[in-house]
């Protein structure tokens, strides 16, 4: 089994690179981040899950090892195949992700294309169950997560666009991870 790749960039597409390994081009299906982090290298290493079926041999690509352990979780879970692992890696981060499992935001889910309501409440239900290996994959403490989801749909239900105030908050939490909720949205209120 292929686990890890190191060698030189010979394409590069949003969904798939090809990696140069000593004279072997290697084809990876990657996620959107993935593909904005190898934009403009020359060289890189990937971490690989290796998919070995009847009839085929397909290899996906990650520039960290958080991503490839959160695909191989999602693979975990019947009905998402790596399509749709992928389409979800490339629609939300892995912090996003687990705050919408802790929180049982299913829109954020939706939002991802190939994901519906029944969809969205199975992925939940089978993330909740998985939780304990998802923690270690997210670098937002669950306090710090919880507190930015409920000063985000303040800001959001006071009107204000979801993605400026997402940014806005993510970079206050950023500056402060301790901060609490009221202060939170005060401060955010200042820079909207």
């Amino acid at each position: 089994m292929i686990a890890k790749l190191t060698g030189g960039i010979n394409e590069l597409r949003p969904s798939e690179v090809i990696i140069d390994v000593q004279g072997v081009g290697y084809l990876c299906s990657i996620p959107l981040t993935t593909y904005m982090k190898l934009q403009g290298q020359k060289s890189v290493t990937l971490h690989i899950y290796t998919l070995h079926r009847d009839d085929q041999l397909k290899l996906f690509g990650f520039s960290t090892c958080e991503e490839k352990n959160m695909f191989t979780v999602l693979m975990g879970i019947s009905g998402v195949g790596p399509a749709l692992a992928l389409s979800i890696l490339s629609g939300v981060s892995i912090d996003e992700l687990v705050d919408a499992v802790r929180s049982g935001n299913m829109a954020m889910l939706m939002k991802i294309p190939g994901i519906g309501k029944a969809k969205a409440e199975k992925l939940v239900f089978e993330l909740t169950r998985k939780i304990a290996k998802l923690e270690p994959l997210c670098t937002v403490a669950p306090r710090a997560s919880s507190v930015k989801n409920d000063s985000l749909d303040a800001l959001v239900s006071l009107g204000f666009d979801e993605q400026i105030a997402n940014r806005v908050v993510d970079a206050l939490v950023g500056e402060n991870p301790d901060i609490g909720t009221e202060e939170l949205i005060k401060a955010a209120l200042k820079h909207l």
